[in-house]
């Protein structure tokens, strides 16, 4: 085998290798951000207020205002997501959802359609919202 073709395939094995790497690391990011939609759902949808505020903070390290004592007089019911897109480099995505939920001192089960901005943080290898916490006592 000449010293060209040795350098050739070595390239190629090498660009091979990172490309299989590239497609593991995409893989892995989608899988993150399958758990943490799922883990946000079950946060809200067992009252663990805290645990689904903390999924909503923006890139700039913002939070958004939330009653939190609040929520212990809201029950939700059922998440349905609509609708979910990852941006090409898998750094943002967009959900739909709707959450039914109702007010413990009422028996009226309401609906909120919201889209959700979702944003990918490298330092923390996790994704959060930088949507606003959902509006239930608007």
């Amino acid at each position: 085998m000449s010293f060209k073709t040795t350098i050739f395939l070595a390239v190629l094995i090498t660009l091979c290798f990172l490309t299989a790497c590239q497609k593991v690391q995409t893989q892995k990011k989608l899988e993150n951000f399958e758990r943490s939609v799922t883990s946000y759902e079950v946060a809200l949808r067992w009252a663990m207020h805290e645990d689904a505020y903390s999924y909503h903070i923006s890139s700039e390290g913002v939070r958004p205002e939330v009653d939190l004592e609040k929520m212990n007089n809201i029950n939700v019911t059922g998440i349905n997501v609509i609708d979910r897109a990852v941006n090409d480099d898998q750094s943002e995505a967009i959900i739909k959802i709707v959450i039914m939920y109702y007010f413990k001192n009422e028996g009226t089960v309401k609906k909120l359609n919201l889209e959700q901005e979702w944003w990918y943080s490298e330092d923390n290898k996790q994704w959060f919202i930088k949507s606003d916490f959902p509006p239930f006592f608007l």
